[in-house]
């Protein structure tokens, strides 16, 4: 059964390409198992997308992996398109790889 609340949140500040300035919440759910084989994992990205359905996986490490990928596509196409990210508390520029650690 699907768990409500979000395990990690993040707030950023953003701004369009066309200037306007707005909040992107983020958000990762805890996987959750759906049947024997497959499991999910909610994601939010609140100003960019105002509903998005659940990623599924094969088993908790994958949804989990996929549903913070998708996070990080969204906003890589939200800053290809010539939108910008600050960090919400010091309003600094951000990248996406800033957000996401490479190991």
């Amino acid at each position: 059964m699907k768990e409500a609340g979000y395990i990690a949140e993040r707030s950023l500040h953003a701004v369009a390409a066309d200037g306007n300035s707005f909040e992107i919440g983020l958000g990762i759910g805890r996987p959750y198992q759906v049947s024997t084989d497959e499991w999910a994992c909610s994601v939010q990205v609140t100003g960019l997308h105002s509903c998005l359905s659940d990623i599924r996986g094969a088993d908790s490490w994958q949804a989990l992996q996929l549903a913070c990928q998708l996070s990080a596509q969204l906003l890589d196409h939200f800053v290809a398109g010539g939108g910008r990210i600050f960090w919400a508390e010091t309003s600094e520029p951000l990248s996406v790889a800033d957000l996401f650690a490479k190991i």
